[in-house]
């Protein structure tokens, strides 16, 4: 615990400590929000087209939009990883076959102007037994209006290459920075068609959450008591 001993403090010091500990709590707050996703795990089975997720952000924002698939409980040997219900993707015939969600994140524009707001995005990912190769990714685009047309950029994609297993689950992961003048946020999940030998893919149990960077809320604090110094 850091204790000042200087106990005449100005209203600037007090202003300026209050309005660090309303960022610091902001920050706290933030790491601690809940899934950004809607029906995170599939369980209602309600869905649109992927052209329409990419084409109209505010009228189908919360809702899955895959390209080939459908929501469905076990089957081909998989079983959901929770819950019961689970996305099955199926080859539409290109290099991937994806699935899309968007979510209007300008409530969080506050975080985000600071250049610290991190996206962590997850899912968990199977296919059916009897090959190996099989790959997924997962990636995280971020746009500053509700179009397409105003992408800035995206996480990269991470990769995850899958066992023959359709018993066990595996877990795909990628994590980013958050450009500043962000208001949108696209989830993305995808099999290399390729990969797949013709075989379906299954998506489950999935998270986008904000953060603050790793460190930042120390920065702030350093930087809110070394400012506090300067002026005593």
């Amino acid at each position: 615990m850091i204790r000042s001993t200087n106990h005449a403090h100005s209203p600037v010091v007090r202003t300026g400590r209050r309005a660090l500990a309303s960022v610091t709590t902001a920050l706290v707050m933030t790491s601690a929000h809940a899934n950004l996703l809607n029906n995170p795990g599939f369980e209602i089975s309600a869905f649109t087209s992927a052209a329409n997720v990419l084409t109209n952000f505010p009228g189908f924002q919360g809702i899955w939009g895959p390209e080939v698939g459908s929501i469905t409980g076990a089957t081909a040997g998989v079983t959901p990883a929770a819950g019961s219900n689970m996305l099955r993707m199926d080859d539409d015939g290109l290099s991937y076959t994806q699935a899309f969600q968007v979510v209007d994140v300008s409530s969080f524009g506050a975080t985000i102007s600071t250049g610290t707001a991190m996206v962590n995005a997850s899912a968990f990912f199977n296919t059916v037994g009897g090959f190996t190769g099989a790959f997924s990714l997962i990636n995280v685009a971020f746009f500053s209006g509700p179009s397409y047309g105003t992408i800035l950029g995206n996480s990269g994609n991470g990769l995850l290459m899958l066992d023959a297993n359709p018993q066990t689950w595996e877990f795909g992961s990628v994590s980013s920075l958050i450009p500043i003048g962000t208001n949108w946020m696209m989830f993305q999940v995808a099999y290399n068609n390729a990969s797949m030998a013709g075989n379906p893919g299954f998506v489950d149990d999935t998270s986008m959450t904000i953060t603050p960077a790793p460190g930042s809320i120390a920065l702030l604090l350093l930087a809110g008591i070394g400012g506090r110094r300067r002026r005593n």
